[in-house]
């Protein structure tokens, strides 16, 4: 990684830090559109492993419907925030503060006593195209054959919506590029989707992608 490159790293870090200690809540929180939608997917208890859980809340969601849940992220205050609402509920999900390229991610997770299932919601597009490539490698490597990645993301087709967090840094997607990208990686789409509706906050209407593979 180039000295640029470390430095906007750095700073997306702080600025998730700053915007998720903002944002710390131990209130039971409802779950994403998504989540919802993969939940009635899963046909028996599975481990989840969330990159870039943010708040908790769609981890928390899952733990809830008693799946055994670990949460990824590289801030420290997200995966804090994110601890303390699964202690305050009594649920044993688990928080781990990490990147995407981080040789030890997969040991850290653990193994899975049955299937897992990676799951990213609205963390694509937030993160630069290199770290997207090694999202893919960390999920292939926690991922055994059969199990699912379930992905949402904003696509090229949002970048002129109207957005309710304006600083946020975001990426748009092509889904042609992310659907090859998986399948180099070992995971074969089962079902996509695009279009609005899928993830609307107040007027912010994401046109997003969304969809589900299956490693082989």
């Amino acid at each position: 990684m180039t000295r640029i490159a470390e430095n906007e790293a750095a700073g997306r870090r702080t600025y998730w830090d700053e915007y998720y200690a903002a944002r710390a809540d131990v209130r039971r929180p409802l779950p994403s559109q998504f989540a919802t939608f993969v939940a009635n997917e899963l046909t028996e208890p599975t481990r989840i492993v969330e990159f870039g859980c943010g708040t908790g809340r769609d981890s928390v969601f899952f733990a809830l419907y008693g799946h055994d849940v670990v949460g990824v992220d590289g801030s420290e205050q997200a995966v804090k925030a994110s601890q303390a609402l699964a202690d305050a509920l009594g649920l044993p999900a688990r928080f781990l503060a990490a990147n995407v390229d981080d040789a030890d991610l997969a040991d850290r997770v653990g193994p899975a006593r049955g299937r897992s299932l990676v799951y990213a919601r609205f963390f694509v597009h937030a993160i630069t195209d290199e770290e997207e490539e090694r999202f893919l490698e960390a999920a292939a490597r926690v991922a055994t054959p059969g199990d699912m990645l379930a992905v949402e993301y904003r696509t090229v087709r949002d970048s002129s919506g109207a957005k309710v967090t304006e600083r946020h840094y975001r990426r748009f997607v092509t889904p042609a590029t992310f659907d090859a990208r998986a399948l180099s990686k070992g995971f074969d789409a089962v079902y996509n989707v695009e279009g609005f509706g899928f993830a609307k906050y107040k007027q912010d209407d994401a046109y997003v992608a969304r969809a589900l593979f299956v490693k082989r």
